[in-house]
């Protein structure tokens, strides 16, 4: 048969043909495989943190003056040294003034490293594929090369271990 010449069924007044193709679609369906049991553990970690803490001392010298004086001084600052007057009355057949001493002080800053040792609590999960269907796999942290591992060395993550690396960041 020649397709060009067989016109017989084609009506002449331009009526519409319709076409039909049959067409392949794939249906999804969830279903129960398994469960996953997931719960958070409290774990002790020893923690050390240095603080560098900050005071300064004082030096007091006493430096002998015993001078006969008329009027008190104020204490006053030579540099980084604050001088404190001492007075003293004598009982002479004369009272008089007389500066027995003066004292110097001034600040020597000194810092020191302390070292403070406490246990910190920490939460980890502890993930168990309770029917053991495989299906469930942990994720570690990266290693030096930059990827992903999990327990098995695969490097694709779940929705179970996506969720256990968000609740794991701080």
């Amino acid at each position: 048969m020649n397709p060009e010449r067989d016109v017989g069924n084609i009506p002449s007044d331009g009526t519409t043909l319709h076409l039909r193709e049959e067409e392949l679609v794939a249906i999804k369906e969830m279903r129960h495989v398994g469960d996953v049991q997931i719960r958070t553990v409290v774990e002790d970690v020893p923690h050390e943190l240095q603080v560098e803490a900050f005071h300064e001392e004082v030096e007091v010298r006493h430096v002998p003056v015993n001078r006969v004086v008329t009027e008190r001084e104020q204490p006053r600052h030579e540099g980084e040294t604050l001088i404190v007057p001492v007075y003293e009355e004598e009982v002479v057949v004369t009272k008089r003034l007389v500066l027995r001493e003066e004292l110097q002080i001034r600040r020597i800053p000194a810092s020191e490293t302390r070292v403070f040792e406490q246990t910190l609590k920490r939460e980890r999960l502890d993930i168990q594929d309770v029917d053991q269907t495989g299906l469930v796999h942990e994720r570690y942290p990266e290693g030096e090369d930059g990827e992903a591992a999990t327990s098995s060395g695969e490097t694709h993550e779940s929705f179970l271990e996506n969720l256990k690396r968000k609740v794991m960041q701080p």
